[in-house]
């Protein structure tokens, strides 16, 4: 986001994806751990509960949401477009009646599973994620279902610890039987990931760990992990694959060549700022590095010494909450840059609330998919109707629009294959999508080919975003949807993190 040029890839996976998050506690989990109690979350359709199904394992709780089981659709509207071209196809298309041909699949439902973090030390940093895929399956079902079939989702809160998560997916698995995971969104993710995969589950999501860079059953919604061979060793034989077009950009346009680079004193955020760094240097950058402590992070001193050095753009690996404590430690020296360049976590409508004055308007994001601002796409317009719908308060973000995505993937996926679709039908889908854009949502279009990380070279395309209170905020920050640098140079830093 081929095995021609990575296209899709920037920089590490979109700055990582969200190594922010795979970054994020600063106290233990054992912490914030509530024994034997049982949380229930619900959610409504049309404003009705069709909660209720919620039980806890080790903490870890599991909820329907959207469908109404055993109901019986003909039509099976489906809405949007699918965008894109895909070849190969799935495989399956039996003619006659609906019927029970796989897992998670009866003549009138299908059953899917989402873990996503809720609730955790960040608080409800992933959940928009889940929200966006409620808004779809509450969407999709009040059109008809997907060919006739209700859908039904199965959420499950793993609350960023591991062991919950690998209880949600075996309660996924095991007892909800579920067709394939969509649009997960956990820095836990690795404590099942080798479970999942040993089982066989579809998993499509926000790659937040490297467990989408290694395990043939996970595909990310990101650059990075479609161009691995995804084979049991992380990314290209344990190497990050990183492109320099996304810093490029940030030096002609805005005319930058002194650049920050923030990282913790942890792995997972070592791996991804010494990839930025690396990537800025072989596009000319001067770089300082900074790193802070995981446990309590203090930014005065690097301020004071980017001030000294007259930094221009600052880049990170770290949270959101981190961010927002160092643009205050900018406030209090009056110190600003031209970019606050920061990860999709940001990308919402509370950053107008949370950041200050000095770094809101600086603040951009680089991405495969569009703003969930654009509402001239009609994909987008329809997301934006159907959450207003279905998840009334709940502030807008990029990730609830890129779980919508997610949802309409699956649909362009089982479409074809009419009454009787299956795992391996999904799956063969993905493998075979050339270019899939999801009605324009996905720029330059999504492939999980391995890529061939031989050349020197590559054409690298993304989107970019930013802040702009003048704009009424998230606006695009280039003259087109999709920004193309045609010779990135291609690089490789060591894999530290092993998503497992």
């Amino acid at each position: 986001m081929s095995n021609v040029p990575l296209r899709n890839r920037i920089a590490v996976g979109l700055l990582a994806a969200v190594l922010l998050a795979a970054c994020g506690t600063r106290l233990p989990d054992s912490a914030f751990e509530t024994q034997g109690r049982t949380e229930e979350s619900s959610s409504s359709d049309d404003g009705g509960d069709t909660g209720g199904d919620a039980e806890a394992t080790d903490g870890a709780v599991t909820s329907t949401d959207g469908g109404t089981a055993g109901a019986t659709t003909t039509g099976g509207a489906t809405g949007g477009a699918t965008g894109g071209t895909t070849t190969g196809g799935a495989p399956g298309g039996a003619s006659g009646p609906n019927q029970a041909s796989d897992t998670g699949i009866t003549a009138t439902t299908i059953t899917i599973g989402n873990i996503t973090a809720e609730n955790g030390v960040l608080g409800d940093a992933f959940a928009p994620a889940v929200r966006g895929l409620r808004a779809w399956v509450q969407a999709i079902n009040a059109k008809g279902g997907m060919n006739g079939r209700q859908v039904i989702l199965k959420t499950c809160d793993d609350r960023e610890d591991r062991t919950r998560t690998l209880a949600c997916a075996r309660r996924l698995v095991e007892q909800d039987k579920v067709f394939a995971l969509i649009a997960t969104n956990t820095r836990a993710m690795g404590g099942a990931a080798e479970y999942l995969n040993q089982q066989g589950i579809p998993v499509v999501g926000m790659p937040i760990t490297a467990s989408f860079y290694r395990y043939p059953h996970f595909f990310g919604l990101y650059p990075q992990p479609m161009s691995y061979k995804r084979d049991g060793s992380v990314g290209n034989n344990g190497q990050i694959m990183g492109s320099t077009g996304f810093y490029r950009w940030f030096k002609e346009e805005l005319g930058v060549q002194k650049a920050a680079v923030f990282l913790y004193d942890i792995p997972e955020s070592k791996q991804a700022g010494d990839s930025f760094a690396k990537g800025l240097q072989l596009e000319g950058f001067s770089v300082q590095s900074f790193t802070v402590s995981f446990a309590a992070p203090s930014f005065d001193q690097a301020v004071a010494a980017m001030q000294s050095q007259g930094t221009e753009i600052i880049f990170d690996s770290m949270d959101d909450g981190a961010n927002r404590k160092l643009c205050d430690a900018m406030a209090r020296r009056q110190f600003s840059v031209k970019a606050k360049v920061s990860t999709i976590v940001a990308m919402g409508d509370t950053v107008g609330e949370r950041y200050n004055d000095t770094c809101r308007n600086s603040v951009y994001i680089g991405g495969n998919s569009i703003p969930y601002t654009t509402t001239s796409n009609p994909v987008v317009k329809e997301f934006r109707d159907a959450y207003a719908r279905y998840q009334p308060g709940q502030p807008v973000h990029q990730w609830a629009l890129e779980a919508w995505a997610a949802g309409n993937l699956l649909r362009d996926a089982l479409q074809p294959m009419g009454p009787a679709p299956t795992r391996k039908g999904f799956e063969d889908f993905l493998r075979a999508m050339k270019k899939y854009t999801g009605g324009g949502v996905f720029l330059p279009g999504m492939e999980y080919s391995p890529s061939d990380f031989s050349a020197p070279t590559e054409e690298s395309c993304f989107t970019m975003a930013r802040w702009l209170d003048d704009e009424g905020g998230w606006t695009r920050a280039s003259a087109t949807d999709q920004v193309c640098i045609p010779d990135a140079t291609v690089y490789a830093s060591p894999a530290l993190e092993q998503g497992n």
